[in-house]
């Protein structure tokens, strides 16, 4: 029972990928925003927490009272083997289906999700169970099977109470969606890391995946001759040499897992963050970076599908070769004037609350 008299439902949160590196040091979007999330149910709800042990390691402050340690994690490689891409899928159906038995409670929040959570709802229902269910992508309809996913994906949505819809955008096909960008915009965390004053600098942050256009961004920053620090786990060996080797005198690439310190101190000390993402995937799909260097005013240096995706203004550009040195030392003012603006808005962490615990309502 709360101070007020009143029962405190339990909502159950459920991570089911653990993904970390070879060192089993979590990676990825769940670490960072389970504290976030966990934080924003609190005194109204009472998170419990289902995760495997490198995500509730990374996440303490999300708070242990209750948790579960889902036993199966995913070790990130730039190569996988078919073998262990098949074992890695099994790893996540045998986590889903100890939360939707184990969970207790009524509602669970899948708060970081991909396509295989899809696959299991549509072959073996979510159990009785009410799902909130995040989704970074509006539809899963790109590549040679994506005509098929799409329709699981429609099918999964059918066992699904709601879709928290990190998209403005999105729509989908058969349930009810509510927009919630990524993070909040806690100035208590934030503000001690926006620096003022910015030598001219870009920095590009977060897991080297393969999805990036590491190459073209390294290509046309040695051309611009504009200063570029590359920072984050590179699980590709051979790609990490071979971009080491095409970097000009002006681009650092550091091979490493950042703390939470030092990727927001990087980051707000950049004049410029670089995106180099597949406009034809993340036009229609969010990103953290983007929204963090919103809240330090690092001016967001991306595709132009990319920045309309995700509503954000930016440095936009077409292609790679169409990116010049002078826009990068235009004045920025305009911009950090907007990034104030949205940081007010649909960002700040009272909107954020208020969101969330409307979407835990259980309206049935």
């Amino acid at each position: 029972m709360g101070s007020n008299g009143k029962e405190i439902k339990q909502i159950v949160m459920a991570e089911y990928q653990g993904r970390c590196d070879e060192e089993g040091t979590a990676v990825g979007h769940a670490p960072k925003v389970l504290g976030e999330y966990a934080a924003f149910l609190r005194p109204e709800y009472t998170p419990r927490i289902l995760a495997p042990r490198c995500v509730l390691k990374a996440s303490a402050k999300a708070g242990r009272e209750g948790a579960k340690v889902l036993p199966h994690h995913i070790v990130m490689k730039a190569h996988p083997s078919f073998f262990e891409k098949v074992v890695n899928k099994f790893r996540m159906f045998a986590n889903i289906r100890i939360v939707l038995k184990q969970a207790g409670g009524d509602t669970v929040w899948f708060f970081n999700t991909e396509f295989y959570l899809c696959l299991y709802l549509a072959l073996f229902g979510n159990s009785g169970k009410r799902i909130v269910f995040t989704s970074f992508k509006e539809a899963y309809d790109g590549g040679r099977l994506g005509g098929i996913k799409q329709k699981i994906f429609e099918r999964a949505q059918k066992r699904m109470a709601l879709i928290i819809s990190s998209g403005e955008d999105f729509r989908f096909k058969n349930a009810p969606s509510v927009y919630l960008p990524d993070y909040a915009c806690d100035e208590k965390l934030f503000a001690p890391y926006r620096e003022k004053e910015r030598r001219p600098n870009a920095v590009c942050l977060g897991t080297m995946g393969a999805e990036k256009q590491l190459e073209e961004m390294v290509e046309t920053f040695t051309r611009l001759g504009f200063p570029l620090t590359v920072a984050g786990r590179f699980y590709d060996r051979e790609r990490l040499k071979r971009l080491k080797e095409m970097a000009g005198d002006n681009i650092t690439i550091r091979d490493e897992y950042l703390s939470r310190e030092e990727y927001l101190r990087l980051l707000g000390r950049a004049s410029h963050v670089v995106l180099p993402y597949a406009p034809e995937q993340y036009g229609s799909q969010t990103s953290g970076v983007l929204q963090e260097a919103l809240f330090l005013d690092t001016v967001i240096v991306a595709p132009e599908k990319v920045l309309k995706g995700n509503h954000v203004p930016g440095l936009g550009f077409e292609s790679w070769d169409t990116l010049k040195a002078e826009a990068l030392n235009e004045d920025s003012a305009e911009l950090h004037r907007q990034y104030a603006q949205l940081r007010s808005g649909i960002y700040s962490k009272e909107h954020m609350k208020k969101t969330i615990l409307e979407c835990m309502e259980d309206r049935r």
